[in-house]
């Protein structure tokens, strides 16, 4: 198929002239002439008629000629949706939690991308209930989240993220044992809690300990967590990892018993990942291993 034939046409009907369709097209007459009459010669009918007046469409040609356009269209669909597929080819998307992409993803990109300029990198920063949709729908190369993950797709273990006790920067330290915060306190001293969606690491921990925490306040946010024990409104669970870089005043105490996360790196399907992304996975790794 020569759809240069088809374009042809479709421009001399569209300008009425075949030297105006020449020339727009950037082509000589007498090539213009030839692409019409081979197509012509090939479908084996008079597609056009041509007068002083300009050309005008014969029944056939009338009829041909949207099927022409349809194909043409066709045609740079394809190419355009090739293009697209090239492009995103050089991009990864990657979802992770706050405190992932806080404190590792900023530097890892920035070292990836001097190693691999060539590559774009998506970034998208949401909680845990969105990561695992998000993963369900392919809509990531690979995401960031703690484990054990959903059994539909692969979780890789990269690191122990130990959970801590935040309390208010006065907190008595009689309410410590060798420096450690008893998980039952959170049955009786006021909680500030992240919500429901995106609280599974604390929520975790007292199901471990068998206890009901006396949660009186809930947020959307880790920083806003942390500023609401800051002012003495309760004591809250917190990774370690956000604690990291964080100028908020508070008292930081490990746990008893000691509870941690483990952080975990999920592809929707390990063995249909792109290089691109199986690359910077392991180039991540690499990189919290010496974190």
């Amino acid at each position: 198929m020569n759809l240069n034939k088809y374009i042809m046409l479709i421009k001399t009907c569209e300008l009425g002239s075949v030297t105006a369709a020449a020339k727009e097209l950037g082509i000589s007459q007498s090539a213009a002439t030839q692409l019409i009459n081979s197509l012509e010669k090939e479908l084996g009918l008079q597609i056009i008629v041509r007068s002083r007046s300009g050309v005008r469409l014969t029944k056939e040609g009338s009829i041909l000629l949207p099927l022409f356009k349809n194909v043409v269209e066709a045609d740079n669909k394809i190419s355009s949706a090739v293009q697209k597929l090239k492009s995103e080819k050089n991009i990864i998307r990657i979802a992770a939690f706050k405190s992932v992409a806080i404190n590792w993803l900023p530097e890892i990109i920035r070292d990836f991308r001097k190693a691999n300029p060539g590559i774009k990198i998506e970034l998208i920063d949401c909680g845990y209930k969105d990561i695992d949709q998000s993963l369900m729908n392919e809509d990531v190369d690979f995401a960031f989240l703690p484990l054990p993950a959903n059994p539909a797709y692969t979780g890789i273990p990269v690191y122990n993220d130990r959970l801590l006790a935040v309390l208010p920067p006065d907190y008595p330290q009689t309410g410590l044992i060798n420096g450690r915060l008893p998980v039952k306190l959170f049955e009786t001293e006021p909680v500030v809690s992240l919500s429901d969606s995106i609280d599974r690491d604390a929520r975790t921990v007292f199901h471990n300990a068998g206890i009901v925490p006396n949660i009186c306040y809930r947020v959307d946010d880790d920083y806003a967590q942390l500023a609401m024990i800051e002012n003495g409104l309760g004591i809250g669970i917190v990774p370690e990892l956000i604690l990291h870089g964080t100028d908020k005043k508070l008292k930081i105490s490990e746990l008893d018993p000691p509870a941690f996360r483990t952080i975990g790196i999920a592809f929707p399907s390990y063995k249909n990942a792109s290089t691109e992304a199986l690359a910077f996975s392991e180039f991540a790794k690499n990189y919290i291993s010496h974190y």
